[in-house]
């Protein structure tokens, strides 16, 4: 999970360095497949008309974004802009994504539990 995390931060990096890597249609496609699909889920949840299409889209600009940033850290990675990153702070970066990752995982684990 914490690679997972660098590997956004790093799309996000290219993101601002580079903009949007992927093609505008093919961000909207998965936009609109996870808006169906967030939507659909919102409703099973028992959420009325109007907020399960804002959780819906909300769910899935999220998930679009989530998507998009792993495939522009990718994307930033196999370009060679890892080596513009001192190892130091690849280290320091990838101890703290597994302290948060680790902390998130226990507080998701403990929500769950008491659903």
């Amino acid at each position: 999970m914490s690679i997972t995390i660098i590997i956004v931060a790093l799309g996000i990096i290219s993101l601002f360095d580079s903009g949007i890597s992927l093609p505008m249609p093919v961000v909207l496609l998965i936009f609109a497949v996870f808006f169906t699909l967030c939507t659909v889920f919102f409703q099973h949840r028992g959420a009325e008309y109007p907020w399960s299409l804002v959780g819906g889209a909300a769910g899935s600009l999220g998930i679009t974004f989530v998507i998009s940033s792993i495939i522009g850290g990718l994307i930033f990675i196999t370009s060679g802009g890892l080596s513009s990153i001192p190892f130091n702070t690849l280290l320091y970066s990838i101890s703290t994504c597994m302290i948060v990752s680790m902390i998130s995982l226990n507080l998701v684990s403990y929500k769950l539990h008491y659903i």
